[in-house]
């Protein structure tokens, strides 16, 4: 696999000097490769959105380097202007971050900074919008019309019309129902699957983790406590509980089970594979 982003010993550092000096981040290396799904998970104040605003270079190292592609994206001002068409990143409630006339122009204005063709634009436009689930009639509307889960919806058009090579997302799902929840997943698979793009995710929720990640990166204390698949993560349930992290739901489930004398595998970590299992079980096959 093709490493598209790489993080080499990076520190940052609020305030440095001051009394209110304080490490975010401390020599964390870190890297994705192309078309990868990473989880990014931890406590509040573990350093997790800190990291993330380096990957395109709203946040300077104190120490270190973020790389895309193998170039340093610090190394020249076109390196980092480059950087923030490469990577595209989603902020927690992006709808508030809508401000144009019209829906149109909202999910144009980051093609129109590549310095794109217009017909360009407009392609990724109407594909951006058709991918999470608007109709085209919508781009004539002001954004301050929608709904709030439509305005979700277009302020991810938005990114995903820059194309960019990784997509980072903090929080995507945060205060959103079952449905939007479910909604917003959908359309960053689609969105994924057809353009083979990187995605970070930042949640809390460890079964959005457990479903959406090919791989799961714990922070704890401004450092990386543990990465690996979804399965060798939950698996160090006491190293997560003592980070005040846990395992998804299901597992705690199945957990409990296995606690009161019934046997059931415990390496499930999503619904689906939970039901899978326990018909294998109950079918008599090996899990």
């Amino acid at each position: 696999m093709n490493e598209v982003l790489k993080v080499e010993n990076l520190s940052h550092v609020y305030s440095p000097g001051t009394p209110f000096e304080k490490t975010a981040v401390r020599d964390v290396t870190f890297c994705a490769h192309k078309g990868e799904i990473i989880g990014l998970i931890g406590h509040t104040g573990s350093g997790k959105s800190t990291l993330i605003q380096h990957f395109n270079g709203l946040l300077k190292p104190t120490s270190g380097r973020v790389l895309i592609n193998g170039e340093d994206i610090h190394q020249s001002r076109e390196m980092t202007r480059g950087a923030r068409f490469a990577v595209g990143l989603v902020f927690q409630y992006p709808e508030y971050q809508l401000f144009e006339e019209t829906v149109r122009r909202d999910v144009a204005f980051g093609p129109h900074n590549m310095g794109l063709e217009q017909a360009e634009i407009d392609r990724r436009v109407e594909e951006a919008v058709r991918i999470v689930g608007l109709p085209p009639e919508v781009l004539e509307s002001s954004p301050f019309e929608l709904s709030g889960g439509q305005k979700r919806r277009v302020a991810l058009a938005g990114v995903f019309a820059m194309e960019p090579e990784v997509l980072v997302l903090d929080e995507p799902m945060a205060g959103l129902d079952p449905v939007g929840r479910e909604e917003v997943f959908r359309f960053i698979v689609a969105y994924q699957k057809k353009h083979g793009t990187t995605v970070i995710f930042v949640t809390h929720s460890m079964e959005d983790a457990a479903r959406m990640a090919q791989r799961i990166v714990v922070m704890e204390k401004s450092r990386i406590l543990m990465e690996g698949t979804p399965c060798e993560v939950f698996a160090r349930a006491q190293e997560l509980t003592r980070a005040g992290l846990d395992v998804p739901q299901v597992t705690r489930v199945l957990m409990r089970l296995r606690e009161l004398g019934v046997d059931v595998p415990t390496d499930a970590y999503t619904v689906e594979q939970a039901v899978r299992l326990l018909q294998q079980k109950k079918e008599g096959r090996a899990c």
